[in-house]
């Protein structure tokens, strides 16, 4: 971490209590430097796929902080096909608090939150997020839309988000089970979510629309299943900010056209690599400490190791039916390998480290996250079982002083 950005996340920490504005504009300031910065002078060993993500996420937390009355406050794993339809930028919650953290003053955001009575043991993602907030750093959305899916946190932080900002949230419930009930069930959810976005936006929602997003959402699925083929037998480059990207261009913005974009350049990037395969290749599970700096030294450009990819980015690789999108948007909802028991996940990890020819998984047990705690125990055991070797790191994705190095 350079001097500059720390001194620049200090300087945003001190004015959070009393000239919050001012730490709104420095965010908004430092944000579209480090834009510019991404896009004309990127690091030399990222390749243009990567580049590209940058910029597109870089741009995707900055609408949030200029135009908020035309974002919505997203978990992950929200359907935002619903919200692209209708020309409304969601904002997630990890996105935008995993950038607090790019600015190094996470930290104060989470003091702030942490006095004012939430407790040390929720997801610092969640943390940094109803601190600014709650400071008033982060302004006003239209609304929250989430799902209650793998996270406990989802359902105290949206709350208390549309508690303090007085607006309306909407949640879909993502049942433990995955049968025809259960589809009927998110399925009418989803209708409902439907007409919760036609009364916040005053807009007939459009299914045209969303048909549209549905096939650019398969056409880049598909094209992102042809890059794992490659990968499978190739040396990529990658490295643990690019992965952290990544999920916003898999889960967030799937469906975009900047998304379809990205899709694109990674298949014509993982093609125009040599057919190598002489480092050790690790599957990473769960979010990745980007910031890190001994992390970062081990993979990042890595002349030893390959990053392959984090099991976060092909939780639900799915491809829908633009002729019955919210049936189909409940399936894939109900098909993502987080949801349900800890033996789902774990078979799906095993699959895909196999597909991918992994020789080893680290699993990374980021600070609050219950769920995926629980697991690690059961997914350790499943892939030893098959060979694979697991390391089970703790960890925190978001929190600088929460960390063993």
């Amino acid at each position: 971490m350079s001097y500059v950005v720390k001194k620049f996340g200090q300087i945003v920490g001190s004015n959070i209590e009393t000239h919050p504005k001012t730490s709104q504009r420095l965010l908004k300031l430092g944000y579209a430097l480090s834009g510019l910065q991404m896009k004309y002078f990127p690091e030399r060993y990222l390749l243009p796929h990567q580049i590209y993500a940058s910029v597109v996420c870089n741009r995707l937390i900055r609408y949030s902080l200029g135009k908020p009355e035309n974002s919505a406050v997203v978990n992950l794993f929200f359907p935002c096909e619903l919200l692209h339809a209708v020309g409304i930028k969601p904002e997630s919650v990890e996105g935008f608090s995993g950038y607090l953290n790019g600015a190094c003053c996470e930290r104060f955001f989470i003091d702030y939150i942490e006095n004012v009575g939430i407790p040390k043991t929720l997801c610092s993602y969640h943390k940094t997020m109803l601190g600014a907030a709650l400071a008033k750093v982060l302004p006003k959305p239209k609304f929250i839309m989430a799902t209650t899916m793998i996270c406990d946190a989802n359902i105290i932080t949206f709350r208390e988000l549309a508690d303090f900002w007085g607006i309306p949230l909407f949640t879909v419930d993502i049942p433990s089970n995955n049968d025809e009930d259960s589809i009927g069930y998110v399925e009418n959810q989803l209708k409902q979510a439907v007409s919760f976005i036609e009364e916040n936006t005053d807009k007939k929602f459009d299914y045209e629309k969303l048909k549209e997003v549905i096939k650019r959402e398969n056409r880049s699925m598909r094209l992102y299943k042809e890059y794992f083929k490659e990968l499978s037998v190739k040396y990529i480059p990658n490295d643990i900010t690019s992965e952290m990207y990544k999920l916003l261009l898999t889960h967030i913005l799937n469906g975009t056209e900047e998304a379809e974009k990205y899709f694109e350049m990674i298949l014509d990037d993982a093609q125009g690599q040599e057919d190598r395969n002489d480092k050790i290749r690790i599957l990473w599970c769960h979010p990745l400490p980007n910031w890190q700096k001994s992390i970062k030294e081990i993979i990042n450009n890595s002349p030893k190791y390959q990053l392959l990819c984090s099991d976060l980015n092909f939780d639900a690789v799915f491809e829908l039916d633009e002729n019955n999108p919210l049936r189909s948007l409940a399936i894939k909802l109900l098909n993502n390998h987080l949801r349900g028991s800890a033996d789902h996940r774990a078979g799906k990890i095993l699959d895909m480290a196999q597909y991918l020819n992994a020789d080893g998984v680290v699993y990374f047990n980021n600070w609050g996250c219950k769920k995926s705690l629980g697991g690690a125990g059961i997914t350790k055991k499943l892939l030893e079982q098959n060979g694979i070797p697991v390391l089970v790191l703790d960890g925190d994705g978001c929190d600088r002083d929460n960390i063993n190095d």
